[in-house]
């Protein structure tokens, strides 16, 4: 018996030697701070759990965009993803290509042997709350200084995205980060196969590695997240409030990846839910079919989902969880404007939430884009940003607009015409809308031609808007207009209709011919209810 479970083990190290995959030698060697087989045996029991709870819980309910009301099928815009990177554009696929997906938690951390007991001991699957923080804390963040140093592996390629990734958190934090590869306490950056990290200080040397694909910024700020202390932003005990999980479409070995936290692992600190979150996996994440796995219940975010910016939340959530906040004493320290707060690294400016610049966030961030004077009729401005070659550049081109109105006067934002890379995050190139009331929220982002016709009504009299791009070419055109506020009913983005493809009109082609389709004297909701088809305004229904 024993001999040929000897030989099965070294046919199995034979396959996935010859596929690429890392044997378990490899792995235990790279995952030092772990034992391998408790985690995969916590993990496999997690995924055991998981799918009892499917099996024995009702049918899963969707809900109506905007509405906030139950109903049996859930709309969002039928969008083909576009894919740019032979390693794959995500996490999930280059860490599942790497042959990883058994070991890491939620797709791209590493777990100690106590956290493995702490995190998935528990035999009830997580039911409540981004930041880790569990009975040990404060001792599992890094405290005034975190240590890190390069292995001989690392190439130019991740130190740079690395050192971006550094210079981030600094700038925006009061956190310090050292290159040093003699403290007691450091990460080691490498390039294993695939992306992943450790989840805050462990003690000693922990690992976050950028294998091939995951040297980018975004990726790197991610990764370093986790190693500060973030879980998931799809994990927080909130997060069926703004997401839906769609188990049809999720590859089976990554069932277990969609676990929440519990209040004693994790905190946010009374912080929304942003979905423009740099630690929210996009919406196709970890799925076996291409189909979203994630569904925003707010659905004009989906395309948000999965961004490489850091957002201003979790900007925020990072100072407060280090104790940043309280070296600017009120009274003496800047008077930050429109959400923003004092910076850590000097008091007398502010950290604003995107769209906003100026010492007190009270300006346009400089660089291209301009200042724009809304009016009672349709204007419009275009915008082509990007150098047009099938190339990643390292940073986005940003051009900021802010659109403004008289007082008492809301702005209504229309997307005319859209030409962008149409993936998870819109990573690649679009543009943020914002028009909430709270301003510290990322906006909504698109990326995908199918958001023509799209239209939000602003919450106040300003709205900023972002075009940003990092590859090939952007282009956009917006349509913008002052309407009174007290004419507004709801600021909620469109409600789906009846019809989800056809057009219910005979006449539809015909009055296309006639501009009936972008004729602003028939509301959206008219156009797209009498010919949906032919103007390119259907929804997509995903039912569960």
């Amino acid at each position: 018996m024993k001999m040929k479970k000897r030989i099965l083990n070294i046919l199995l190290t034979i396959v996935l030697t010859v596929i690429g995959f890392p044997t378990d030698e490899e792995l235990q060697q790279t995952f030092q701070r772990t034992d391998i087989n408790q985690l995969r045996s916590a993990l496999t029991d997690l995924r055991q759990r998981w799918n009892t709870k499917l099996q024995e819980a009702p049918t899963a309910v969707t809900w109506q965009a905007g509405t906030g009301q139950q109903v049996q099928k859930f709309p969002i815009r039928e969008k083909k993803r576009d894919r740019i990177k032979d390693e794959g554009d995500t996490l999930h696929q280059i860490n599942k290509k790497a042959g990883l997906n058994e070991l890491l938690y939620q797709g791209d951390m590493v777990l100690t042997t106590d956290q493995i007991t702490t995190i998935l001991g528990s035999q009830d699957v997580r039911s409540k709350r981004q930041a880790y923080r569990d009975r040990y804390y404060p001792s599992t963040i890094w405290g005034t200084a975190v240590y890190y140093y390069y292995d001989s592996t690392a190439t130019p390629k991740i130190k740079k995205a690395f050192e971006a990734a550094v210079a981030f958190w600094q700038n925006v934090t009061c956190i310090n980060i050292y290159q040093s590869s003699t403290a007691i306490n450091r990460i080691r950056v490498f390039q294993g196969q695939g992306c992943y990290s450790y989840v805050g200080k462990v003690t000693g040397v922990q690992d976050l590695s950028l294998g091939k694909g995951c040297e980018e910024f975004g990726t790197a700020a991610h990764e370093l997240g986790h190693a500060l202390g973030f879980f998931h932003t799809q994990s927080r005990f909130d997060r069926d409030n703004y997401i839906k999980i769609n188990y049809a479409n999720i590859d089976q070995s990554y069932i277990e990846q969609f676990d929440k936290e519990t209040s004693s692992t994790n905190y946010n600190y009374g912080m929304p839910y942003d979905y423009g979150s740099i630690m929210q996996y996009g919406a196709t994440s970890a799925s076996g079919n291409d189909k979203p796995t994630m569904i925003a219940k707010d659905t004009e975010y989906q395309d948000t989902m999965g961004s490489d910016f850091v957002g201003f939340y979790d900007i925020s959530m990072m100072n407060e969880h280090y104790k940043c906040k309280s070296i600017c004493v009120t009274g003496s320290s800047a008077n930050c404007t429109n959400g923003g707060f004092a910076n850590p690294r000097n008091c007398q400016t502010c950290i604003c939430p995107s769209g906003y610049g100026g010492a007190l966030c009270n300006e346009k961030p400089s660089g291209c884009g301009e200042a724009l004077t809304a009016t009672g009729e349709w204007r419009n401005f275009t915008n082509t940003i990007g150098d047009g070659l099938p190339t990643l550049r390292d940073n986005h081109t940003q051009c900021y607009y802010w659109v403004s109105a008289p007082e008492g006067q809301v702005i209504e934002i229309r997307i005319a015409t859209l030409n962008a890379v149409t993936i998870d995050g819109c990573i690649f190139g679009g543009i943020e809308i914002k028009t909430h009331k709270d301003q510290k929220l990322t906006g909504y982002r698109y990326c995908s031609s199918a958001d023509q016709n799209t239209t939000h009504t602003s919450s106040g009299n300003l709205v900023p808007i972002i075009l940003f791009n990092r590859y090939a070419t952007t282009r956009a055109v917006l349509e913008y207009r002052y309407v009174s506020a007290s004419s507004v009913v709801s600021t909620t983005t469109l409600s789906p209709v009846v019809n989800s493809c056809q057009d219910l009109h005979p006449n539809c082609a015909a009055f296309a011919i006639n501009g009936f389709c972008f004729n602003i004297f028939y509301s959206i909701e008219a156009r797209r209810y009498y010919c949906a088809l032919t103007c390119n305004l259907c929804w997509t229904y995903l039912t569960f």
